[in-house]
């Protein structure tokens, strides 16, 4: 079946590792745009912190954001959301509150961090590319906890940073065992990210595509983390870049070069023939 739209990961994927477009990445889906296919810009990020050179891109009208939490239009209006419940939220409080974590929280589009990440996003794993990226996109806050109780009925979704493998690793499989309403993913190696249990890339495509009336088959999605998984699992075309993580190219059947290598041009430029 022809593909109607290509649904792109971004931060790993449609981005440089330098947080940067490739002008070639940027062509390639401006040609897509002209032959009528639809591109969705699918990310973790929330609304507010998208690249405004890739929203800018003609065909990019619409975005899913917070890992699914969000659908917007062209215009930023949010179409879609699926917030997190706030019985889990008080639960993930609860069991986390003896645990020192850096916490985010998104909602409305916008991002609130843990003021020690904002001063210093190196220290918790931030590569240099993306330090200025997380210092202009977030307010800094010392209560973070004390946050998201306050907003705990609004949330997109919540996440902690944590540099330390094992500690890291420990905590999300305590919260996996009991938050049995809430999506746990991760987008990068040092996040531990907690949506609605429906509040997926995957629903949120399939949410777009009976909006649009594109059936699955005739979508393309590629990504390169544990988030981009689902979302590729359930399209007609399946990719993921060099780059990715070993689930990610699980669910993939087109393994592509690496995000730093073009490999959506490459994508596009197959779709396109």
């Amino acid at each position: 079946m022809p593909i109607e739209l290509i649904a792109l990961d971004l931060d790993g994927t449609a981005l440089r590792s330098d947080n940067t477009l490739s002008p070639r990445i940027a062509e390639a889906v401006e040609a897509a745009a002209e032959k009528g296919i639809e591109i969705v810009a699918a990310s973790g990020r929330p609304y507010g912190s998208m690249p405004k050179d890739f929203l800018k891109l003609s065909g990019v009208n619409y975005v899913i954001s917070s890992n699914g939490a969000a659908v917007h239009d062209l215009s930023g209006n949010r179409i879609h959301e699926t917030l997190m419940e706030e019985p889990e939220v008080l639960k993930l409080l609860r069991l986390t509150e003896d645990i020192d974590l850096i916490w985010e929280a998104f909602l409305d589009g916008g991002t609130y961090t843990d003021i020690r990440y904002l001063r210093d996003p190196m220290k918790y794993g931030c590569t240099p590319a993306y330090v200025s990226y997380v210092q202009n996109s977030r307010g800094g806050l010392d209560d973070m906890r004390g946050y998201i109780f306050e907003n705990r009925k609004k949330l997109d979704s919540v996440e902690y940073v944590c540099p330390e493998r094992e500690k890291r690793e420990r905590v999300r499989a305590k919260l996996e065992r009991e938050l049995r309403r809430t999506y746990i993913t991760s987008s990068s190696a040092h996040f531990v990210e907690f949506m609605h249990r429906d509040a997926t890339k995957s629903n949120a495509l399939k949410w777009l595509c009976g909006r649009l009336g594109v059936p699955l088959k005739g979508v393309a999605a590629c990504g390169n983390a544990d988030n981009d998984a689902d979302m590729i699992a359930c399209a007609g075309l399946r990719a993921a870049v060099g780059n990715a993580s070993e689930s990610c190219k699980a669910a993939a059947e087109l393994i592509l070069p690496t995000n730093n290598e073009d490999g959506v041009a490459e994508l596009i430029r197959r779709i396109l023939g």
